[in-house]
């Protein structure tokens, strides 16, 4: 069985979006999902998921092609959200019943294409859109994924955070960043003060925030918890 409330959190954790939000993105999702498989599959989806994410639309109609833009599609006019916004959070949504039951997805006959999607969203942002394009976050995203980074400030151009510290603390910063670009992939913009740094995250191929540049301002700041480097002012 999904457990309804560690599905939101994993949906949250990969998104950046709040309850009410990330239930909207599982119904949407999990209905499209139910209207791609057959009868036997998709009540073996229905009775291993929540109540609470399967009575809002119907599941058993229309159905869509089996194709990847074709399940965004769909996905996107149940959520009523646009394309490049919808595929992130269904991606969200699928990695996420993938990692609480691994073994219903296995038995599911999911077609190849839409398989696809259980990948959780890559750094940066993911690709997003039917047919994969990098969507930037809402300003209703913004806020919401801010009030979960109390050292963090920011827009859709760019979050930011500011640490004032001594220089040989900087340094140790520094040489952790560059750390993390090699685990990670990514690290933020650094940007020198008269006594200390700005550390900024966005996706430089759209110029705006996407959600995993959320993932990447949690990422630095439990790096910089870690080494000890003392607390940053938004």
């Amino acid at each position: 069985m999904v457990e309804y409330r560690e599905l939101l959190r994993a949906i949250g954790r990969m998104t950046g979006l709040a309850a009410g939000p990330a239930r909207a993105a599982a119904e949407a999702t999990l209905t499209t999902l139910a209207r791609t498989l057959d009868e036997a599959d998709r009540r073996e989806l229905i009775d291993a998921l929540p109540p609470e994410l399967t009575d809002d639309f119907p599941m058993d109609r229309p159905g869509n092609d089996g194709t990847e833009e074709g399940f965004v599609r769909q996905a996107a006019l149940l959520g009523r959200r646009p394309p490049e916004q919808a595929r992130i959070r269904a991606q969200a949504v699928l990695a996420a019943v993938a990692e609480q039951d691994p073994a219903l997805v296995a038995r599911l006959h999911i077609p190849e294409q839409v398989r696809g999607l259980f990948e959780p969203p890559g750094s940066g942002g993911g690709i997003t859109g039917p047919k994969g394009h990098s969507a930037p976050l809402t300003d209703a995203e913004i806020d919401s994924a801010l009030r979960t980074l109390p050292r963090w400030s920011g827009d859709r151009s760019g979050l930011r955070r500011t640490i004032s510290l001594p220089q040989e603390n900087l340094h140790a910063v520094r040489r952790a960043l560059d750390r993390l670009k090699i685990t990670y992939g990514r690290q933020p913009q650094l940007h020198d003060t008269a006594d200390g740094l700005v550390l900024l995250v966005r996706t430089v191929s759209v110029g705006a925030v996407t959600s995993l540049d959320v993932e990447l301002a949690r990422r630095v700041d439990e790096l910089i918890e870690e080494i000890g480097a003392g607390i940053g002012r938004p």
